[in-house]
């Protein structure tokens, strides 16, 4: 017997997956009409890195840049709504690229992470990986090592808040 020859079986198995493929498709890519009951945010991953100072200053700003970014999308009360985390991987602060300093944009940082969307049973539904940049200004950052570094990784937060719902396609 021929092995191209396909059973009864397998050929309505392959049009049935077929059938099924585009809705599928269409609801995972889609996210058409969703709202969000809650957005957490997640900085474990960083943290474990070693990131301790960063981890704490994006969980403090990113939950708020998030519910300003996606306020259109939110509805508390709702217990079918989605949940949004946002999962924030790794922050990468750029060396300076002047010896001197210089007060135009000497540095390049760098965000990573995910925005992750569960079911209201706690199913992940999609998740949407974000890798943002920003331009900073390194030339004061001897005297004000510390402010200037937590301004830098805090405007890392408002790309990724920025730039999160349009990656989803919202």
């Amino acid at each position: 017997m021929d092995n191209r020859l396909l059973t009864r079986r397998a050929v309505l198995s392959a049009l049935a997956a077929l059938a099924a493929a585009p809705g599928i498709a269409a609801a995972a890519s889609s996210l058409a009409g969703v709202r969000f009951r809650e957005i957490r945010v997640d900085v474990a991953p960083l943290r474990a890195s070693g990131a301790g100072d960063f981890a704490d200053w994006i969980a403090a700003e990113l939950p708020g840049l998030l519910r300003k970014s996606f306020a259109a999308y939110l509805a508390p009360g709702d217990r079918n709504a989605a949940t949004l985390v946002a999962r924030i991987d790794e922050v990468i602060l750029g060396p300076s690229n002047s010896a001197f300093g210089n007060p135009a944009i000497d540095a390049i940082d760098g965000i990573q992470g995910e925005g992750i969307v569960l079911s209201p049973r706690g199913q992940e539904i999609a998740s949407y990986p974000l890798y943002a940049a920003v331009g900073a200004n390194t030339f004061l950052n001897m005297p004000y090592q510390l402010e200037i570094t937590r301004r830098r990784v805090e405007t890392l937060a408002q790309s990724f808040a920025q730039w999160l719902p349009g990656r989803m396609g919202l």
